[in-house]
């Protein structure tokens, strides 16, 4: 019988599942600090809603290029879908490979509650995992969060991605730009808008050719119990109250989280089928876009390997101006989201004093002063942390002008009051019928205070 067949066959893959985390738990080796902590696996729960939360994804694939029409006026967007593996490049292979993991969430989840933009400042500095604690301690759960950070990302980049790449279903609730001054910096070349202008992905687009949902797999595992990295920082931060009287969650009940073990999902070889292989698996936090850095910044070792440049000589801030081409991005995208009803919140991230000498203290100072005449002006919400006390510690930083995943989570915890103000202001405002989206896929919250994260998925593929 068909059923049969199929529980026998779902079966066999749970087995090389719990095999394969079984052999790497013994050789894995746990980096400092490491926050994945225990892999759990149960049998599935039914009040898990299906595509609950975050799936693991498997390696990054270059695109394979495919035919570029003409560019026509009779040439709509998104006429010709084409899937995300095989999209022309956009000349950035981190682009690519955010591309790709971004389409793969939105087939899963739908679109995000808050999308993360900016350069690779965003990329690293902005922990969404973190970001999503912080709001289940202020009561809002179930908020999906994508860090789309791009490397060399400037304003004209950001305002290219929301309006031009994405589609309005694509969009999300709430959009958080992080970044600073170097990234309005109009008198410089924007060396990364060129190249992805002169890019194949970006005449494909032009020529209306999008980017396609892929159609998602998965396998049903139980639960992940994460020990998360913010609930340890919580009681450092002023902007949080104090639960000092409250274990943190990983304490709760029999502590099973607290074991120090670093989980690598590898594909067994002789003991699978040798009709399938399973791919190796990204931490569960990267398959949001978030790039985890674990150093931390040590300015007397960093300056033995790297010179140390003046910020009257940094390109970044080269004929240093915010007026012309990526403050016209801002206002576009500022006008854009207006118009569309998604609040826009522009984190200013803090910088080491050892980046923050007498130049670039001038030209970010008269940024973060243009910022506010913008807040004033416009709908638009500037949190600036550029100047907080204790958030330019080296402890937080990878080096001077990038945060670690310390200090990407400590970031989280400071916005997370604004946001969720701003998540209370869109519920409130929003219609019975569209003040519950995306149910069915949003995320639930373990009663131990660990993540349930139901399915991991895997590309099964038959071997050449």
């Amino acid at each position: 019988m068909e059923w049969v067949r199929r529980a026998k066959f779902g079966l066999a893959l749970s087995n090389i599942l719990i095999l394969a985390i079984a052999i790497s738990a013994e050789s894995a080796t746990p980096a400092p600090g490491d926050v994945v902590v225990e892999i759990k696996i149960e049998p599935a729960i039914e009040r898990f809603p299906k595509g609950s939360f975050h799936e693991s994804q498997p390696r990054f694939q270059q695109p394979t290029p495919v035919p570029v029409p003409p560019v026509s006026a009779s040439t709509s967007p998104a006429q010709i879908p084409v899937s995300p593996a095989h999209y022309p490049s956009l000349n950035s292979q981190q682009l690519d490979r955010q591309l790709q993991l971004y389409t793969r969430y939105l087939a899963q989840f739908g679109k995000p509650d808050i999308l993360i933009v900016g350069s690779s400042r965003a990329l690293q500095g902005v922990d969404p995992i973190s970001l999503q604690q912080a709001l289940v301690k202020r009561g809002y759960p179930n908020q999906k969060i994508f860090n789309f950070g791009i490397n060399g990302a400037t304003a004209q980049v950001v305002d290219w991605l929301l309006r031009q790449l994405l589609t309005a279903e694509q969009l999300p609730r709430l959009i958080v730009w992080a970044d600073g001054a170097r990234a309005f910096n109009s008198g410089r070349i924007d060396h990364t808008f060129n190249k992805i202008r002169a890019s194949q992905g970006y005449q494909a687009l032009n020529a209306g050719i999008r980017p396609s949902i892929p159609q998602i797999s998965g396998l049903e595992v139980g639960q992940i119990c994460i020990d998360l990295l913010p609930l340890q920082l919580t009681s450092q931060s002023k902007s949080i109250p104090d639960n000092s009287k409250q274990p943190p969650l990983s304490a709760i009940k029999d502590g099973s989280c607290n074991q120090l073990i670093k989980v690598t999902m590898r594909s067994p070889s002789s003991s699978t089928s040798p009709r399938f292989s399973i791919s190796p698996l990204m931490p569960a936090v990267e398959t949001l876009g978030f790039q985890m850095v674990n150093t931390k910044f040590n300015p007397e070792s960093y300056f033995q390997r790297f010179p140390r440049v003046s910020g009257y000589y940094d390109a970044d801030y080269l004929k240093f101006t915010l007026a012309g081409k990526q403050i016209d991005a801002l206002e576009r995208l500022i006008t854009f989201a207006n118009k569309r009803q998604i609040p826009l919140v522009f984190v200013n991230l803090p910088l080491t004093q050892t980046y923050l000498d007498s130049a670039r203290f001038a030209y970010e100072d008269q940024f973060r002063r243009e910022m506010k005449q913008f807040e004033r002006s416009r709908l638009f919400t500037f949190k600036d942390l550029g100047w907080r006390q204790k958030l330019d510690s080296n402890g937080y930083f990878a080096d001077p002008s990038h945060l670690n995943r310390y200090g990407a989570a400590v970031v989280a915890l400071q916005i997370s009051a604004d946001l969720a103000r701003l998540t209370e202001k869109m519920q409130s405002s929003a219609k019975p019928d569209s003040a519950k989206p995306d149910s069915a896929r949003s995320l639930v919250h373990c009663e131990k205070g660990c993540l349930y994260l139901p399915k991991i998925f895997v590309d099964l593929q038959k071997n050449s």
